[in-house]
Parts: structure tokens; sequence; C-alpha cells
């Protein structure tokens, strides 16, 4: 007979309260003590569940008609309302099938070999510039989203489309950023902040400039051969078996220039941390690509090479996920695993925690790239940075492989150094990021 999921000891108030405060250490709290997830009670809101068990993880995220995305509002909204990432049931399977084959085997090879190029003329102006300090968050932004704009919407946004970009996004971190109303009442507003609303305007702005130039060269007969997933959607609106709603290219453009870099800049920034701590780690990575890499830029034919650097970035995706929890709206009441889940309930995968978990991995706390040579990461189900299911990240093999050569390069020729405590203050929004940079010092090899 199904039963519900336990509750912590406490008032439901006072964990809604802890969550909203002190989100890592009462995720971290609750992971270690409930087995397969709790269901926490909090007035003037849906019941929170929090999921800890890899079973019922997995279960959870290969049911989207039972366990549905967050719908975009708010804030949200107003940069995309039904992008790839938020939209569900006939219109996500209408956009996946448009856009699959632009995060292909082929596109895959572009990616990685525009990751390359761009990465070495990175490396050359380091080089030039000599010993810098700077954001290294910023550089690996910078450098991600140009790289997704050109292989995903043909066309690179440049420098400083990016660097205002990299602001945008640090404006729309600390809207999101979890807090006391996260667990307020629905019906309590939640005023946005006029600098938001200007980055939002400004993301959708460029969203539509990329449209429009875009939209045009096709009318001239320009890039007949191209494979990009902007191409694809324009094609697809003379399609008479799709039906765009309002809005919804200029929706999928913004939401994978935010989603096409946020994450992998993100997971650069951390590895590249844990590097400049763990010497000898760095040292492997940096012996692995000496041997890997010749004199010009890295292509995805180096990446054979380059298995104990893309360990090391794998291993930091469990340490620090990006994507640090995954966020679910129950339609039921359902059934997972033994227990019976309300409808409307909000569900919350702690990757961060269920990474960290000592039931799943060996030293949890430690970073051990090796530990994916003992193990596939495919086949551990606690570990899933990249979500899993129908709706798991459909760029993991873009971000792979454009990451482990962006790593190989950097690490090869350069000392990457940030202080100990550069990733002490770090800020949950939808995705993992520091609060104010990560300062880092730059530094070419003799």
């Amino acid at each position: 007979m199904a039963r519900r999921l336990p509750s912590p000891p406490k008032a439901g108030l006072l964990n809604g309260l802890r969550f909203g405060t002190d989100t890592i250490r009462f995720l971290e709290a609750i992971q270690a003590r409930f087995d397969d997830g709790t269901s926490i009670s909090i007035p003037g809101r849906p019941p929170l569940v929090i999921l800890t068990g890899p079973d019922l993880v997995a279960e959870a995220l290969d049911r989207p008609d039972d366990f549905t995305r967050i719908p975009a509002r708010g804030a949200v909204a107003m940069i995309a309302e039904n992008g790839l990432v938020q939209s569900e049931g006939d219109l996500w399977s209408q956009q996946r099938s448009i856009v699959a084959p632009s995060f292909g085997g082929r596109q895959v090879t572009a990616y990685a070999n525009t990751t390359g190029e761009r990465i070495e003329s990175r490396a050359t102006q380091w080089a030039e510039i000599g010993r810098q300090r700077t954001d290294l968050h910023r550089e690996m932004t910078s450098l991600t989203v140009r790289v997704a704009s050109e292989i995903l919407l043909g066309e690179d946004i440049g420098k400083a489309s990016a660097d205002q970009f990299h602001e945008w996004m640090r404006i729309a971190g600390e809207e999101f950023e979890f807090g006391l109303e996260t667990v307020l009442p629905e019906w309590v507003p939640t005023p946005t902040s006029p600098a938001f609303r200007e980055a939002a305007t400004g993301i959708r702005e460029l969203s539509e400039g990329l449209i429009e130039r875009r939209r045009t060269s096709l009318a001239a007969g320009e890039r007949t051969d191209a494979s990009d997933m902007l191409t694809a959607l324009l094609r697809a609106e003379g399609d008479p078996d799709v039906d765009f709603p309002t809005n919804q290219i200029r929706d999928e453009v913004a939401t994978f220039l935010i989603a096409g870099h946020e994450t992998t800049a993100l997971s650069l920034s951390y590895t590249l941390c844990l590097l400049s701590w763990y010497p000898e780690a760095r040292r492997r990575v940096r012996e692995e690509a000496t041997a890997a890499l010749g004199d010009g830029p890295p292509t995805r034919d180096d990446l054979s090479e380059l298995e104990y650097t893309k360990r090391t970035y794998q291993e930091a995706l469990r340490l620090y996920p990006p994507a640090w929890a995954v966020f679910r709206r129950v339609n039921g009441p359902v059934k997972l695993g033994g227990y019976t889940i309300e409808d409307g309930a909000a569900v919350i995968v702690p990757l961060w925690s269920i990474h960290r978990d000592a039931r799943y991995f060996d030293e949890p706390d430690a970073f051990d790239p090796d530990r994916w040579a003992r193990r596939d990461p495919n086949a551990v189900a606690a570990y899933r940075p990249f979500a899993s299911g129908p709706h798991a990240c459909i760029g993991r093999g873009l971000a792979l492989s454009g990451a482990t050569l962006v790593l190989a390069r950097l690490v090869r020729d350069f000392d990457v150094d940030v202080p100990d405590d550069a990733l002490d203050d770090l800020r949950l929004t939808p995705t993992l990021r520091p609060a104010a940079g990560i300062s880092a010092t730059i530094d070419p090899l003799d």
C-alpha cells in the first residue's frame, strides 16, 4: 500500500524558512536523514517534496507527464515563456524534433572545433598580455556565449555583446536568487527590479536581432546548407504541421543564448578553480594536453587523447553542479516508488547534496577525477549533472566536448590560480553562481 513520504520533525513553517534562508545546509541535512525523500508542508503553498534517493529521482524524471516542469511566469517570463527548457507536451515534442539535429554528431564536431578556435585565440591574447588578474567567470562567459551563438544561432555576437550578456546574466542571477520569497504564499507579489527589466529587454532585443538577420539572409538565398538551430526553426515556419505560438522563435533563441552557454561557463570556472587547488591534478591535465595537442587550435580529433582531462571536468560537475537542482511540479496525485505524492506539490531534486552523499560516492567531498576511471559515470544513478529522462540536457555532448578542449588548451600553457576562498560565496539561482565573480591570476608558463 502506498504511503506518504516522511516529514522532518520540525514544523512546516520553520522548515520552509530554513529552506528559504540556508538552502544548501538544509538540503544537506535532509539528504543525510532521509533515504528516499521528504514532504514538507508550508502554509499558503503546495507541499515541498525533496527527493534524495537516486531510484526515485530517476523514476520522477522519466515521467514528464506526472512530474512537469515549472511554467515560466513573473520575471522569468519576461525573458522567455516557451523555450525548450520550459515547454511541455506537444509543444515540447514539436520543438525538440525541430532542433534535435542541431545537437547531433555533425554539430558536436562543429561546436568542438569552433570552441578550439575560440580558445586558441583567447590563449594567444593571454600570452601576449602576460601575467594578469581577471574575473575568471566573465572570461568563460565571453568564450562560451560566443561559441553558442555561432554554432546554435549561426552568428558570433562579438566580444562587446558577450560582455554585455555577462552583465545581464549577473543581474538576472540577483533577481532569481533563492530567498524567503521562495517559501512565501504564492499570492504575495514579488516585484522585479528596473535593472532586471532592462536586462530582460536587452536579451529579447539581442534575440530578435539575430532572428531578423538570419531571416533576411535566408530570404536572399544564403546559407542553404546551414544546420544551426535558428535556421532549422525559421525553415519550420513554412511547415503546415508546425504551429509556432507567438514569439516562439524568440523564446527559443533567448533560451539557448542562456542555456547554451551558462552552465558550461560556470562549470569551466569551477573546474579551473579545483585545478588551482589540486596541483597534482593540474600537472596530469597539463602532461596529457602537452602530449595530445598540436601547434594549432585543439579539435574534436584530440578528444580521444584527453581522457583524464574529461574525467577532471566530470568530477567538477559532481562537486559543483551548475544546475544544482532540478525542479518539477506534480500533476497528480501520483504514485512514486512506494509513495503517494499529492497534486501540485513542488518537487526538488537536489543534485548538490545527492552528488556529495557518502552512500553513493567514496570520499564524496574529495576531488578525485580517477573515480570516473573506476566507474562509468553513465552507470551511476546518483550522478546526473545533465539531469535525465526525456527532458535531459540536449546539449550534453556539446558541453563535454567543448569544455574538455578548453581545459586542455588553457592548462597546457597557463597557471590559472584563484584564492582558496574563491567559491565560498556561491548563490543559488536556477544555476549555482559566484556572488561577485571569481578573481583569478592568469600566468603564462615559461
